[in-house]
């Protein structure tokens, strides 16, 4: 489980906060009081490339010298428009022997023979929500599709959720394996070839017009 390192955040304002590195948060549960938090945004954007939205993090808030730990999973992020870096973060601490509903990512391994023999990969679904004891919900689930040929789907019962319940139906597609659609691709071109001839014929008859004119002064001349 990934450690974070945070302190208690009592008269602090927020521009000097940010000014220093540090970005503002807060932490709160159904067992605790909310708490202001300040933590250093290098260690959130060390944190934020290991996790995915289901992990669990220990939270280790420095108050004086006290340190409390909080198992927690984060709840919201608040991006600067301009820098696209964090600008604030909700912590949620879960009632650990109560269970809680969660999205937990999907991973997408393996190159499946439909899509070596033409087919398309096509993902339904990035996450999976789950229900679970909050010790229980995994960093994310693993869907390999090694095997699918054009035509076969991987479901949810096909995949390991370990202790926590999916809550989706067991025969719901996750990720499938598609047939190109090439009729469509054929009939598009026929249109275009249609399309062409038609603008090549409209651009041979007012030619063959301009020569009539011609012809008659030739005539009269004479």
């Amino acid at each position: 489980m990934p450690v974070l390192k945070a302190r208690l955040r009592k008269e602090d304002k927020v521009g000097a906060l940010r000014r220093g590195g540090f970005v503002p948060a807060v932490v709160y549960g159904p067992t605790i009081e909310s708490m202001s938090l300040a933590i250093e945004g290098k260690d959130l954007q060390s944190l934020f490339s290991k996790i995915t939205r289901s992990s669990r993090i220990d939270l280790s808030i420095k108050d004086g010298r006290k340190t409390n730990k909080l198992d927690v999973f984060v709840k919201a992020i608040q991006y600067d428009p301009i820098t696209d870096e964090p600008a604030h973060v909700d912590f949620y601490h879960p009632d650990v022997g109560h269970p809680l509903k969660l999205h937990v990512p999907l991973k997408i391994v393996g190159e499946p023979p439909g899509v070596k023999a033409g087919g398309v990969l096509n993902v339904l679904f990035r996450t999976v929500r789950v229900h679970g004891l909050p010790k229980n919900i995994p960093h994310l689930v693993t869907a390999d599709v090694s095997d699918l040929e054009v035509g076969e789907a991987l479901r949810v019962r096909d995949l390991d959720f370990g202790e926590v319940e999916p809550l989706l139906p067991p025969e719901r597609a996750l990720v499938t394996v598609v047939a190109p659609r090439r009729v469509e691709i054929v009939e598009v071109e026929e249109e275009l070839e249609e399309e062409l001839e038609e603008e090549a014929v409209a651009e041979e008859e007012p030619a063959a017009e301009a020569e009539a004119p011609a012809e008659e002064s030739a005539e009269e001349g004479e």
